[in-house]
């Protein structure tokens, strides 16, 4: 934790995305961007981290020729903060961008619990809440792809309950 991260890449901040150009002028300060977000403890660079996080949210929400699925399902109670979902959506994100036209969910959502897992584990607070322990024991195992198939089979398997107990 005592080792130093690198300084958040330069973005126009003042870029109001007015021409359909600025999307594809700004894709590679995106791309920069998303993955120093997600590689850069959320306790470092407060100030750029904000301003980071909204130019990407607005580049990616505005962006007329992108569209990102991005699927919460069980992680929903693991996403409680702020900084925890916008771990696991930049996590998303940053694979959907490098994956353009042959995006797998699958792979998608271990993107973003790898995000989400970076941040758990630089915070202290987070690494010691007893709700993770079972994503971190599966990080450390090398079984996050389990984890991710038996965390949506529980979770369709409930809705599929909730469902018959409506009919």
């Amino acid at each position: 934790m005592a080792q130093e991260y690198r300084k958040c890449p330069s973005f126009n901040a003042d870029e109001h995305w007015e021409r359909a150009e600025s999307f594809a002028e700004n894709r590679k300060n995106i791309e920069d961007l998303i993955e120093w977000l997600i590689s850069t403890p959320p306790t470092e660079q407060l100030i750029e981290r904000s301003s980071a996080s909204i130019f990407v949210m607005e580049w990616v929400t505005k962006n007329p020729n992108l569209l990102v699925n991005i699927e919460v399902g069980p992680y929903n109670d693991y996403l409680i903060t702020e900084d925890l979902m916008l771990a696991y959506l930049f996590g998303n994100i940053n694979y959907a961008l490098k994956h353009e036209g042959k995006v797998k969910q699958e792979a998608q959502r271990i993107a973003g619990l790898k995000a989400l897992l970076f941040l758990i584990e630089h915070s202290e607070s987070y690494s010691k809440n007893k709700a993770f322990k079972s994503l971190l024991r599966a990080s450390r195992k090398g079984e996050l792809n389990e984890f991710d198939k038996e965390m949506w089979m529980n979770y369709k398997s409930q809705a599929l309950l909730y469902l018959e107990k409506l009919n």
